[in-house]
């Protein structure tokens, strides 16, 4: 089975690929030091108090609640008007008067239960002015503001608005601006500033979920490419079999080019070059009815692999790499068997295909819009139940995962039988992550 997809215009290119990769590290590194900050913590402790419903409620009401609806305002008014009152005046312009001051000191006294004695009112000088003042006109009138609802309020309210903690309460919610002078004000405009912080802003527009599947990535394989002989580097030149008897290094008959055991193998500005070139070679060659048998090239290939170093059932293998000319090369991961093998992107001098094959069937697909000798980030993800290929961002096949075996890292460039023509596989790095 073969498919055939696009790559799409807005996939991120690779030189934005690296700079991805680059900020992913930084954006992980960031994220976790934020995470362990005092700043986060302040945050965190604000944000406990800032976003409960009681927190908003007293915002709300200390915004919305106009002074004249409150209490305190009808108080101070009842006060004012009890205080303005004709009642009042009268009150205290009676009071201010000596003889109604000399009655009213009169009534504290003891002699005062004497007026009700009419003899000894008789008997008594004192007794009888004091009776008379209380029949007075301005002791009755006192008496009568005295009792008035207007000057018993006065009086009542009075205590209650010129109490220390009431006028502190009056003149909170006098303020329109009362919300700006409260502690919760400030721990809300603390938790916004933190909130609006580089850093702060930075950790909540992450995905914890997706932070924690990019550390769940465990790097176990990796080659920079930065090695000068093939001893130095994590690959081996040749074929592997799982039976150790069979040759490791040789060539198909049905094919174009000797594969070289190595020679065709370098690193060129830390760059892992594998290539078929025109040279003439005879070699060992596998025929499958006659065996092996001495065969003449007019081309040279090769093809290395990690078999003894590393393999995976599940993870994921990146690689960046470019492939150029006619010959045929391939970044593929290999079983013991030749069967099944996984291309994780496959050149045949004009297209990239990707996909697996096994013994019974292949499923195959061909990414069109790859340029020759430009590199890409080629992926490939295994998990339990799916294989996922990449090119740079964009995902381009998806199947099955039926591979029921380990598989290893494998690069060959060859040349098929009726194909004339040079070729490379550069590859500016590898690497393998386990989930």
């Amino acid at each position: 089975m073969k498919h055939v997809t696009q790559l799409k215009a807005e996939t991120l290119t690779t030189k934005q690929m690296a700079e991805r990769f680059h900020q992913v590290s930084n954006d992980i590194r960031r994220y976790r030091d934020v995470e362990a900050s005092s700043e986060l913590a302040e945050f965190r402790n604000l944000q406990k108090i800032v976003e409960t419903k009681e927190f908003q409620d007293y915002k709300h009401e200390l915004l919305t609640t106009r002074y004249k609806d409150r209490e305190e305002y009808r108080l101070i008014n009842d006060y004012k008007r009890a205080k303005n009152s004709h009642h009042l005046r009268w009150f205290k312009f009676y009071r201010g008067l000596q003889k109604v001051q000399e009655y009213e000191h009169f009534c504290e006294t003891s002699d005062f239960v004497k007026l009700n004695d009419p003899e000894a009112v008789k008997a008594d000088p004192r007794l009888k002015r004091m009776q008379r003042l209380g029949n007075s006109f301005a002791v009755r009138r006192y008496r009568i503001h005295k009792a008035s609802h207007e000057v018993s309020e006065y009086y009542r309210l009075g205590e209650i608005v010129n109490n220390t903690e009431f006028r502190d309460r009056n003149h909170f919610w006098k303020n329109e601006k009362r919300w700006y002078t409260t502690l919760q004000s400030q721990q809300e405009g603390k938790y916004e500033a933190l909130k609006n912080s580089s850093n702060i802003a930075f950790f909540l527009s992450q995905d914890s979920k997706q932070i924690e599947r990019y550390e769940a990535f465990q790097e176990i394989f990796a080659d920079a490419c930065e090695w000068n002989r093939m001893q130095d580097s994590p690959w081996k030149a040749g074929f592997y079999y799982g039976n150790d008897k069979l040759k490791t290094n040789h060539s198909y008959t049905n094919e174009g080019a000797a594969m070289n055991n190595g020679r065709n193998v370098s690193t060129i500005d830390s760059r892992l070059v594998v290539e078929v070139k025109a040279e003439r070679a005879t070699v060992p060659a596998w025929d499958e009815k006659k065996g092996f048998i001495m065969t003449d090239f007019d081309y040279t290939g090769d093809i290395i692999q990690t078999a003894d170093k590393f393999r995976l059932d599940e993870g994921m293998i990146q690689v960046k790499a470019a492939f150029k000319g006619k010959a045929n090369g391939a970044i593929c991961l290999m079983s013991e068997d030749r069967l099944p093998i996984l291309r994780i992107a496959q050149w045949d001098g004009q297209k990239i295909t990707v996909g697996v094959t096994y013994p019974q069937f292949e499923d195959l697909t061909v990414v069109e819009g790859l340029k020759e000798g430009q590199e890409y980030v080629y992926s490939v993800d295994i998990t339990k139940s799916d294989i996922t290929w990449y090119v740079n961002n964009q995902e381009v096949a998806r199947t099955a995962n039926k591979l029921g075996t380990k598989v290893f890292p494998a690069i060959i460039e060859f040349l098929p039988k009726d194909v004339k023509g040079t070729g490379s596989v550069s590859i500016d790095w590898f690497k393998a992550y386990k989930h």
